[in-house]
């Protein structure tokens, strides 16, 4: 083992990364990402109602935290115990497992979550106008206010139905392959 390079009275050569593999443009583009952060919070915070935005992202967190992981939890849990499908023999002629004890994994479920988790995003992102834009969006920025809710409805479509074309593609190349 011995001693490291600056207690033997070695000049070090490099800093070691903050975690193994990690590139070294990643230190740098962090405290940037940090100090993006702070100035958008000093700039959100400094606005009308520092107040109610501090009363929204801990609503948010004790909302997320409390209520909604657990819901996706349960509903993803849920997902994952539908029956898997039935098997065919084996390419080595077996038969398929009379337990009939799911697979570990199953690809198929997320053709699900993946556009669930980007419906939930991007509802979070809008919610505000998503449930009704307030009084003051049109006055503030130009623009209208209506349809925030049908284009969140039809991009949530949209995303089930392309994961939906994706997971037909794929079966249909599962058995093309058979």
């Amino acid at each position: 083992m011995g001693h490291p390079a600056h207690l033997r009275g070695e000049p070090v050569r490099r800093l070691p990364p903050l975690r193994a593999g990690e590139p070294p443009w990643y230190p740098p583009l962090l405290l940037c990402s940090f100090a993006l952060t702070a100035y958008a919070g000093t700039r959100l915070l400094g606005g009308d109602d520092p107040l109610g935005v501090v009363l929204w992202v801990v609503g948010a967190a004790l909302l997320h935290d409390l209520v909604l992981l657990p819901l996706y939890t349960a509903a993803d849990r849920a997902a994952g115990a539908l029956p898997p499908p039935r098997r065919r023999s084996g390419a080595d002629g077996a038969a398929p497992d009379a337990a009939g004890a799911p697979a570990p994994y199953r690809p198929g479920i997320n053709h699900l979550r993946i556009p669930a988790l980007l419906s939930g995003l991007l509802l979070l992102v809008w919610w505000p106008l998503v449930s009704g834009p307030p009084a003051r969006y049109e006055g503030n920025t130009g623009l209208s206010a209506d349809g925030f809710t049908e284009r969140w409805l039809v991009m949530t479509a949209a995303l089930f139905a392309l994961s939906a074309g994706w997971a037909l593609l794929s079966a249909l190349r599962r058995r093309a392959r058979r």
